[in-house]
């Protein structure tokens, strides 16, 4: 009997442990996840404003008071909105990020792929747009050739401290120069900015990689 009730009492710890974990992962999806009503809302264009502008709102004063006023942070919601590859030309009238980097690699995981709708539909609708004109020299999308990581096997990692969930999340990497044979995802630390897409809309993705690769 008291082997029954330990062993009782460990499920139940289980269980509990199992639900925490899963609350954990809901929120760090949705912290992630940014939709462009919930960004409108707050004042904010997400498909013109530039992060440069949102480094503004951390400097002026009177946004500041306003803030600790309202117990709101409105730089961080800035940059939740804002699209890194966009300039603000009035800060940066002669700047541009045309061309800045050589190379793009995006990786995805095919067993996942339906959860990340928007990079589907990019790979499906408008790669073969972007290939055609930066060319598979300078762009390259591909199926990871990493174990995807099984449910059971996240909640564990995650209870455990090492993620905190999307461990098989569509990635992009850039790279500042060639590489002979091509860069792959085992050259993650050589890329020089690594970009998780969940919750990007692919135009944005089209957009950002037409703006970053150099012409072919």
């Amino acid at each position: 009997r008291k082997r029954s009730k330990g062993k009782m009492m460990m499920m139940m710890l289980l269980t509990l442990l199992l639900i925490l974990a899963v609350a954990l992962l809901s929120t760090s999806v949705a912290a992630q996840k940014v939709s462009e009503n919930w960004c409108l809302e707050r004042g904010f264009d997400p498909t013109n404003l530039s992060c440069d502008t949102c480094r503004l709102i951390d400097e002026a004063t009177t946004i500041q008071k306003l803030q600790r006023k309202q117990n709101i942070n409105i730089g961080e919601e800035c940059r939740q909105c804002c699209q890194f590859h966009k300039v603000n030309p009035v800060l940066h009238p002669d700047y541009s990020l045309r061309g800045k980097f050589k190379y793009a690699l995006l990786t995805y995981n095919e067993g996942s792929l339906g959860q990340f709708g928007e990079v589907k539909d990019f790979l499906e609708r408008d790669l073969s747009d972007v290939l055609s004109f930066k060319g598979e020299s300078r762009f390259k999308a591909v199926a990871s050739t990493k174990s995807p990581i099984d449910s059971e096997r996240m909640m564990q990692m995650m209870m455990m401290g090492i993620m905190s969930g999307g461990g098989n999340q569509p990635k992009l990497m850039f790279f500042d120069k060639h590489k002979k044979g091509g860069w792959s995802e085992e050259d993650e630390e050589e890329a020089v900015e690594v970009m998780k897409l969940r919750g990007w809309k692919r135009e944005d993705l089209k957009d950002m990689l037409m703006t970053l690769l150099p012409s072919a």
